[in-house]
C-alpha cells in the first residue's frame, strides 16, 4: 500500500473523510498498478469561502524512484475535486510512460 500524506483534511467532517478514504482506495489500486514503484502520495487540500459559496482547491505530489508527478484541481464539489485529482495523475502517468500501449497484444 502506498503512504499516504494529507494536509488540510482537518476541516472536513467524518462522511466527508469517509468518502475520501473511499476515492482514495478505489483510485490508489489504479494508480498503483499504472506506476509499479511509489514512494509516497502528498495530497494537500485547501478551502476557500469568500462570504459565499466553498470552493475546494486540491494538490498531489506522487513521489516514485525518486522523481515526482504533481497535479492539482479546483471545483465546487469536494468529490468532483478529487476525482478530477485523481484522474489527472492517472493522466499524467500515461503521458509519461505510455502504460496502456504496454499491455496491447501486437500480432
Amino acid at each position: 500500500m502506498v503512504t499516504l500524506q494529507t494536509k488540510g483534511f482537518e476541516i472536513l467532517t467524518p462522511k466527508t473523510k469517509e468518502e475520501f478514504e473511499k476515492l482514495w482506495e478505489e483510485y490508489s489500486e489504479k494508480i498503483e498498478r499504472k506506476l509499479k514503484n511509489i514512494e509516497s502520495v502528498r495530497i494537500h487540500l485547501k478551502e476557500y469561502s469568500h462570504g459565499g459559496k466553498t470552493k475546494f482547491s486540491v494538490h498531489a505530489l506522487v513521489n516514485y524512484a525518486g522523481k515526482s508527478i504533481e497535479a492539482d484541481s479546483y471545483d465546487w464539489d469536494l468529490r468532483r475535486t478529487l476525482h478530477k485529482l485523481f484522474n489527472k495523475i492517472e493522466q499524467e502517468i500515461e503521458h509519461k510512460f505510455h502504460v496502456s500501449d504496454q499491455h496491447k497484444r501486437r500480432f
